[in-house]
């Protein structure tokens, strides 16, 4: 099931990799190496460590920072501006970045543009953090968790940063969290989910707890997942489940795979668990994927399933402890059956075509526009290696899934007029204050005043979207039928917000896809015209925090391509 196509080079090697919103463009970050395919436009004598990939031409423009990336963490304001923090030791020409902040927006990239990363020396984090991770918020703010103070093969008590903080800051200080030194030594890039109902679920080693946005306290311990731990360096992955009217906005988290000890002959993990945070009694459902996986990625599909790839079934993470790679995804469908307890292998997953290209440490997964997922990176050196067994990776690959050749033609989805507007958009003010007297260079996307039409849609706000459907005529409730058995099956017509997240190291983060609720539905009277649905924004932030999404409807299983909306408070 579905299909690999080879589609041009990266540039950088992709330790990270985030979509740049209202484009089609993706960032990519990396370490300070040795060598890249990317120089830097100004003494191009000089390697880049950042690019912006243009997803429509497989060509690249090439990035210039001046702080280290290496192993780093990320997330977006609510205008878009993206923001990768933390990082290492300074290297070659590249200053230290274990506090560092660094602000990139989306503006028209040309010859003589200084379209790049922004680095204030005034803007730093509250502590230095290699390996955190970073969650958004219910009103914007990024939640920043975790790391160590320098690289290390495990956390310490001597190295860890016990201590979560917010940008914009709260405080002047970091503040203490004793749950990671309780989950020593496995917790670098700890998993953190935001709950609707606006707090946090995080975990770490085998550890899950409720963590209040409100009173900043862990509110309960939730029980311990079976099986060895799953962070770095024995590195599972997890996700939020789609958040979906059918089931009331009921979260579900997932968490699969990992290394079954540390040491080079490990076997990866098959299991799974999945759990219900804010039900009464809380507990892990465990099941079996058809492969054992360390280091996978888990993305969600705008389908609303989940796509489990790259990684290793021997090793561990880290520099050439991994070998075995796993070639085959593996597709996951939440709302099929559950295994039983007699036997937790799960008809849930279904094993997809392979791809020949070994994506093991330092790789990257996530979904495009038009529903594809871009897969790139793998660089388990210590130096550039490009002759040994796993040699660091440079191409860039597409995966179809299977709704992409589907007897069911795609949707076609278009935004309403009403909704696409002009607005003026104030430079980028990263300190959450007034922008009015920024003077900087408009065309950075940091400063000055900008006229431009965005897809502006509102919380608990009702909606038109323009959508041809190449099925039978349906009628209104035909639109709203639920497909599946299970309570929690999706309806034949669904709309969808995803936010693709910040990808790194086998975390995704702020990664979510959303389901908006269908209120009402019109055909169209007119040969050739679009019918229109009507759709309600998301109640809140919790539910969906404020900022840009690819908006997709989805019809039988099948989803449209994608549209940028940016989800805004009502003006």
């Amino acid at each position: 099931m579905g299909q690999w196509d080879l589609v041009g080079l990266s540039g950088v090697s992709a330790m990270h990799a985030t979509l740049i919103p209202n484009t089609n463009k993706i960032v990519f970050l990396e370490k300070v190496e040795k060598s890249t395919n990317a120089v830097q436009k100004e003494d191009p004598s000089l390697f880049s460590w950042s690019v912006e990939y243009d997803i429509d031409t497989a060509s690249f423009r090439s990035l210039h920072t001046s702080t280290n990336m290496f192993c780093s963490a990320g997330g977006y304001r609510p205008d878009g501006t993206i923001v990768s923090l933390g990082g290492a030791e300074a290297q070659a020409r590249a200053a230290e970045g274990w506090n560092s902040l660094r602000f990139l927006s989306a503006c028209k990239a040309t010859p003589d543009s200084k379209c790049d990363w922004d680095i204030r020396a005034d803007l730093t984090l509250k502590a230095g953090r290699w390996y955190p991770t970073v969650e958004t918020l219910a009103d914007g703010r990024l939640f920043i968790l975790g790391g160590s103070t320098r690289g290390a093969s495990m956390n310490s008590k001597e190295i860890g940063v016990p201590s979560w903080e917010l940008y914009p800051p709260m405080s002047s200080n970091p503040t203490h969290f004793q749950f990671l030194l309780d989950t020593l030594p496995y917790n670098l890039y700890p998993m953190a989910h935001l709950l609707p109902d606006g707090n946090l679920f995080i975990f770490a080693n085998k550890q899950a707890v409720l963590f209040s946005t409100k009173t900043w306290k862990i509110t309960k311990y939730l029980p311990e997942l079976p099986g060895p731990p799953r962070n770095y360096p024995l590195s599972g992955g997890s996700v939020i489940l789609p958040l979906r009217p059918e089931n009331n906005y009921e979260p579900e988290i997932l968490i699969c795979g990992g290394a079954t000890d540390f040491n080079s002959h490990a076997t990866g993990q098959d299991s799974c668990g999945r759990i219900k945070p804010l039900s009464k009694d809380p507990d892990w459902v465990m099941e079996d994927m058809p492969l054992g996986r360390m280091m996978p990625d888990m993305t969600l599909l705008p389908d609303g399933t989940v796509l489990i790839l790259n990684g290793a079934n021997r090793g561990t993470a880290g520099y050439g402890r991994a070998k075995d790679p796993v070639l085959q995804p593996v597709l996951y469908r939440p709302w099929d059956d559950a295994p039983t307890k007699d036997d937790k292998a799960s008809s849930r997953f279904k094993v997809q075509s392979p791809s020949y290209i070994p994506r093991l440490y330092h790789s990257i997964a996530l979904p495009v526009l038009d529903g594809r997922v871009i897969v790139t990176g793998s660089n388990p050196n210590a130096n550039t290696l490009l002759t040994s067994d796993f040699p660091v990776e440079y191409r860039v690959e597409m995966f179809s899934p299977g709704y992409l050749f589907s007897e069911t033609p795609r949707p076609i989805l278009r935004v309403d007029q009403t909704i696409n507007k002009a607005v003026q958009r104030p430079g980028a003010d990263l300190t959450f204050q007034t922008a009015q007297n920024q003077k900087l260079d408009p065309e950075r996307g940091q400063g000055g005043v900008k006229e431009a039409h965005e897809n502006l849609i509102e919380f608990d706000t009702e909606f038109d979207v323009e959508v041809e459907f190449f099925g039978e005529n349906m009628t209104e409730e035909q639109v709203k039928t639920v497909r599946g058995s299970g309570s929690s099956s999706p309806s034949r017509v669904q709309v969808h917000l995803l936010n693709s997240g910040f990808v790194t190291h086998s975390t995704h983060m702020s990664h979510r896809l959303v389901g908006l609720e269908v209120v009402g539905y019109t055909p169209s009277s007119e040969r050739g015209a679009m019918d229109k649905l009507k759709v309600r924004g998301p109640k809140d932030g919790a539910l969906t925090p404020p900022g840009w999404y690819q908006m997709t409807v989805v019809e039988n299983g099948v989803p449209s391509e994608g549209v940028w909306v940016h989800l805004q408070a009502r003006q």
